[in-house]
């Protein structure tokens, strides 16, 4: 199955969306908080949380049925 990606314009400004094989997809091993640039963010996601954690849009939680992003509680005691 492919899967859509969207390309940091960083690395192929031509290309704006790719489909790219489920295999080809690797998980970071830590957090890759690096500089992301596109111009269909501002369309996807309100913007990124206190950790750099993009916060998708309704249309987005819906149709990749995911819960509505929460700001954690602040831990008080640490």
């Amino acid at each position: 199955m492919a899967c859509k990606v969207l390309v940091d314009v960083h690395v192929d400004p031509d290309l704006l969306v790719a489909y790219v094989p489920e295999e080809n997809l690797l998980a970071p091993d830590g957090p890759n908080k690096g500089r992301f640039d596109h111009p269909y963010l501002s369309f996807l996601f309100y913007g990124m949380d206190a950790i750099g954690d993009f916060i998708p849009i309704k249309q987005l939680r819906e149709k990749y049925n995911r819960p509505q992003h929460e700001v954690p509680p602040i831990d008080e005691d640490a």
